[in-house]
């Protein structure tokens, strides 16, 4: 019953990764191999993790953007995909950006591998590198996985927000619940749930400086906003308005 399913929808979600009830692109970012791997992102999302999610992602069209979520599990990355057109290139902790059976795809689809040090300036000057070619850079700024299936959000780690402030790019904020209750990638690949993504409007910083981006008090601030932004979407979602 499933194979048939994923037979009969396998077109529509092909037709859907390149125009997902927006106005097609000439080019769209997920084209040839892309938008099969697209649709079946998709289709596992749907049937394994039962998706769903408060509308597509309302990123830009075309340019820079910046989209931020809450880190549940390992699986996080393929329901944000599955919500957009637009190509995720996430940046990765390295040593799973090493492994060799994801290590293709991490490259194929642009991912940015990050040592967890704190202060791999070569990823963010990769990740201020993919905004200015327009790209949409998907972070989450916990920088570790939480494990409660967004019930809890931890504390923003202050590069994200210093990226925020530096490109000047809208920030999307997105809040992810529903989730398998683990931090092992291969448990949480497997373990069926039942997803929910709701998405927020864009975080506004009009108020801030490029020119402070390297200012600590500032990125504290910018990452209090970042954290205020979820909890709304989180208040959202339990309260059953998502």
């Amino acid at each position: 019953m499933l194979v048939t399913a994923s037979l009969l929808l396998l077109p529509r979600l092909l037709q859907s990764a390149g125009s997902p009830g927006r106005r097609a692109r000439s080019r769209p970012e997920i084209r040839g191999f892309l938008r099969v791997l697209w649709a079946l992102d998709a289709l596992y999302c749907l049937f394994w993790h039962q998706l769903k999610k408060s509308g597509w992602a309302p990123l830009p069209e075309v340019g820079p953007a910046i989209l931020i979520s809450n880190h549940t599990c390992g699986i996080d990355h393929m329901l944000l995909q599955t919500t957009t057109c637009r190509l995720l290139g996430f940046m990765v902790a390295r040593e799973y950006y090493e492994w060799v059976w994801i290590h293709w795809i991490c490259r194929y689809i642009g991912c940015i591998p990050v040592n967890r040090d704190g202060r791999d300036f070569s990823a963010t000057r990769a990740a201020i590198r993919a905004l200015k070619d327009g790209r949409v850079l998907p972070i989450f700024p916990e920088g570790h996985i939480v494990p409660a299936s967004g019930r809890r959000i931890d504390e923003m780690k202050p590069g994200t927000a210093y990226l925020a402030i530096h490109a000047q790019v809208p920030v999307v904020p997105a809040y992810i619940w529903g989730t398998p209750e683990t931090d092992e990638i291969v448990e949480a690949l497997l373990t069926p749930s039942r997803a929910r993504v709701i998405f927020g409007e864009p975080i506004d910083l009009s108020d801030i400086d490029r020119d402070s981006a390297g200012d600590k008090t500032v990125q504290a601030e910018v990452s209090e906003r970042f954290k205020r932004a979820l909890l709304a979407l989180q208040a959202r979602a339990f309260s059953g308005d998502g």
